[in-house]
């Protein structure tokens, strides 16, 4: 599906760069035209004959990538499995935490309090 899309996306360049090229303003020559044309078809191809293009024809001469079957498919489902018991022990640490900061601020209050009576007797 990825090569597609990448085949798409290509293909599409080209024919707005050739479209650039073709349908330029009428103030441009001709021969500034086919210039346009030539840059673009010369870029379009230096681009393919690098890493891009040989992706590109790697994705298309071997298909689809590795599908998440067996042994590969049973580790992704681990990795979930142990994330969210992460998450879970993440949960309760946060509750405690927030339990033990309203025991500390109702401690706080408390002495608070106590000290102000002190002082005012």
């Amino acid at each position: 599906m990825k090569a597609i899309v990448a085949l798409v996306v290509v293909l599409g360049a080209f024919l707005a760069g050739l479209a650039i090229a073709v349908n330029a303003p009428p103030y441009v020559a001709d021969p500034v035209r086919v210039m346009l044309g030539l840059a673009f078809a010369g870029a379009f191809a230096f681009v393919l004959r690098g890493p891009f293009g040989q992706a590109l024809a790697d994705q298309l001469r071997d298909g689809p990538g590795p599908s998440l079957e067996g042994p590969l498919l049973s580790q992704l489902e681990e990795v979930i499995a142990e994330l969210r018991g992460m998450r879970e022990d993440m949960l309760q640490i946060h509750e405690r935490i927030d339990f033990t900061e309203r025991i500390m601020s109702q401690q706080r209050e408390e002495r608070r309090i106590g000290t102000g009576l002190r002082e005012e007797s």
